[in-house]
């Protein structure tokens, strides 16, 4: 009674009348040194095996919104994930675990479970080969022993007092063992090893070290503790009949409904304990051995496991959010900007979506699920986790960073596939390969090689045929050889770049041009200028041929 708040020296009438209840019990080493003296008691186990319900008395249960009496566990999973066939499942709750007092914190609560699962999993077998052979040899004497015992307690076949009052009580001569070893024990065929439990940051790390999940909290608390009440599992593979998807598939489901309800009925809980929470699913994501239950996780799990996609990653984050964590993670904003989305950035990150490549340290994620998930603010943090404000900040910050890059890898990791996938693939392909015999020149090479041939055209002056009977092209030709540049340039100032170029050809005789006189002309009915040049011409022979006359 001194190792349970809850046991009370009744609870031994209790177990003798509860035939579905048992007692497990961790001894010291000395227990098999010295079988005549009475072992000394290190942690002691209460089991009630619960389960075996038929499905059609679950379904007319919850169907009225009721339950019976008893099995603890079957009925409260069966009526929160709305699944009839857990109840046909059998089970054994543990219902109580006490320690000695003068060795707690030493683990033997943690053995004691650890065995017990070894024994209902079938993994203790007796070394020894001779407990059938002494159980065998024991039933008969015990039979006769008691027979032998009801004759005397009837007083004989004509005893004239009968039942309880004829009773006399004798010692047995040979009794059975009070405590008998796991490996000789039958162990039942059972799916499941669970508890239910006050949800306490020390229990929860308890159970969780012994292998069992959550799979169920309260949502309100105990009048008379405060807790939520909680229940972990474990499954038996080697012993179940059934396939090992169910408890991941029930993990996966507890798990959306703990993150979403940290910010609601779950708010009061400490960062600590939240973060034990969520520790908790870390192991859902890992495969099986068997590719049959992997895929059956996979069908009853309902939700992905794996890493995002860039388009699915637009429907919680736009391109404008992933900029504003990029800035908070250069220390270009404060961290208020991103106060908004990182419900959605926490919600990822915990359910395993962002992948390997985002891993943040137990404090970074205590600081991501207390603001994201649980709503708090950086100074209830601050006092909460007993640290200095910029060192909450800091690391922060750090946080965000990694997950800002790791959002950025998702984004780019998808570009990439687009930019080399389907029909560009294809094509960069086709030209991969026709490029194959292409000599090995870098862009500077072929550039001056280009240009080298080029002036080796212009100083030959051989322009291709095409060009060269151009007369539209060919009128704008610079013509003269390097030789009739130079002495050109002789003793000009070209230092501007400006070369001023005198055209070489000859002037032709232009039309002259109409003055205010012909308009004038024109105008009177005069004659054109051309006629007053006849007459001109006319008027200057008549005078020359008047002069030849005088000087003869």
């Amino acid at each position: 009674t001194s190792a349970h708040y809850k046991n009370t020296p009744n609870d031994l009438q209790m177990l003798s009348d509860a035939p579905a209840h048992a007692v497990f019990v961790l001894l010291s080493p000395s227990a098999e040194e010295d079988a005549d003296s009475l072992p000394d008691i290190l942690a002691v186990v209460q089991v009630a095996l619960e389960g075996k319900i038929s499905r059609k008395a679950v379904v007319a249960q919850l169907a009225r919104g009721q339950r019976s009496a008893g099995d603890l566990i079957p009925w409260t999973i069966s009526q929160q994930f709305g699944d009839s066939n857990f109840a046909q499942l059998s089970g054994a709750r543990v219902v109580r675990v006490a320690v000695h007092p003068s060795v707690q914190g030493m683990g033997y609560g943690s053995r004691a479970v650890e065995q017990l699962y070894r024994f209902y999993n079938g993994d203790l077998v007796s070394l020894s080969g001779k407990a059938d052979e002494e159980s065998d040899d024991d039933e008969k004497p015990e039979d006769e022993t008691s027979s032998s015992d009801e004759e005397k307690a009837m007083g004989g076949d004509n005893g004239s007092k009968k039942g309880i009052r004829g009773e006399k009580l004798n010692p047995r001569k040979e009794l059975p063992p009070l405590l008998l070893p796991l490996s000789e024990v039958k162990a039942p065929r059972l799916d499941w090893l669970g508890t239910s439990f006050g949800l306490t940051n020390e229990l929860h790390r308890f159970w969780r070290r012994t292998g069992m999940r959550t799979l169920y909290l309260r949502q309100t608390k105990n009048d008379l503790t405060g807790e939520h009440s909680s229940i972990m599992i474990r499954a038996l593979p080697k012993r179940t009949g059934f396939d090992d998807a169910w408890l991941p598939a029930f993990a996966v489901d507890s798990q959306r409904r703990i993150i979403a309800l940290l910010a609601g009925s779950f708010k009061g809980l400490s960062v600590r304990l939240a973060m034990s929470l969520l520790d908790d699913f870390d192991s859902i994501g890992k495969k099986s051995e068997s590719d049959d239950a992997n895929a059956a996780i996979e069908k009853r799990s309902g939700a992905a496991s794996n890493k995002i996609s860039a388009s699915e990653l637009n429907y919680f984050l736009t391109p404008h959010d992933l900029k504003r964590l990029e800035q908070y993670g250069r220390n270009l904003c404060d961290h208020h900007l991103v106060t908004d989305i990182l419900p959605s950035v926490a919600r990822l990150y915990f359910t395993g979506r962002m992948g390997s490549e985002a891993r943040l340290s137990s404090l970074q994620a205590a600081l991501l699920c207390g603001i994201g998930l649980q709503y708090k603010t950086v100074d209830s943090l601050t006092s909460e986790l007993a640290l200095p404000s910029n060192q909450v900040l800091a690391m922060f910050n750090k946080g965000i960073r990694k997950i800002s890059l790791a959002l950025n890898g998702i984004i780019e990791e998808s570009e990439r596939a687009t930019m080399l996938g389907g029909d560009a693939m294809s094509k960069a392909v086709k030209k991969a390969a026709q490029m194959k015999n292409v000599t090995q020149k870098t862009l500077e090479e072929d550039a001056e090689e280009g240009a080298q041939a080029a002036m080796t055209t212009l100083k030959g002056q051989s322009l291709p045929y095409s060009i060269a009977h151009d007369d539209d092209i060919m009128q704008y030709a610079v013509r003269g050889t390097d030789k009739d540049w130079s002495k050109a340039l002789e003793g000009k100032d070209v230092d501007d770049g400006t070369v001023q170029i005198m055209s070489m050809e000859e002037k032709r005789p232009g039309k002259r041009r109409v003055n205010d006189e012909d308009i004038q002309r024109e105008m009177d009915g005069a004659s054109t200028p051309k006629s007053s040049s006849k007459k001109h011409k006319k008027s200057k022979k008549s005078t020359g041929k008047k002069k030849k006359q005088r000087a003869e």
